[in-house]
């Protein structure tokens, strides 16, 4: 609770601290995704209202639903014996070929 932004425009009030009692584990992500929310976005009317919906919902910021799809991504593909290693913005081969992640993730797509 105490990363939480409090300011004069945003308050701990009787909701947040129902919604953070319910969705504890959800906290970190909501707290980013606000705190990139007030970075990125031209106007928050509400940042109670922001932080609430993320943590119901389980948003995360940005950069870390890329992190996750890069994962899952990588997961699949070494799975699956396309890639045995990554490094980086690199791949590796099982023939030891080293090449581009975003190269590689075009060319093969998840498929479950």
């Amino acid at each position: 609770m105490s990363e939480i932004p409090c300011t004069p425009q945003f308050r701990l009030n009787a909701e947040i601290q129902r919604t953070v009692r319910r969705c504890w584990e959800n906290t970190p992500g909501a707290i980013a995704y606000l705190k990139e929310a007030l970075r990125t976005w031209k106007g928050v009317k509400s940042l109670e209202a922001v932080f609430v919906a993320a943590c119901k919902e389980a948003r995360k910021p940005e950069s870390a639903q890329v992190k996750s799809a890069v994962k899952d991504w990588f997961e699949w593909t070494r799975k699956n014996r396309i890639v045995i290693a990554m490094s980086g913005e690199v791949v590796y081969t099982p023939d030891g070929e080293a090449v581009e992640l975003s190269q590689m993730m075009r060319r093969y797509l998840v498929q479950e």
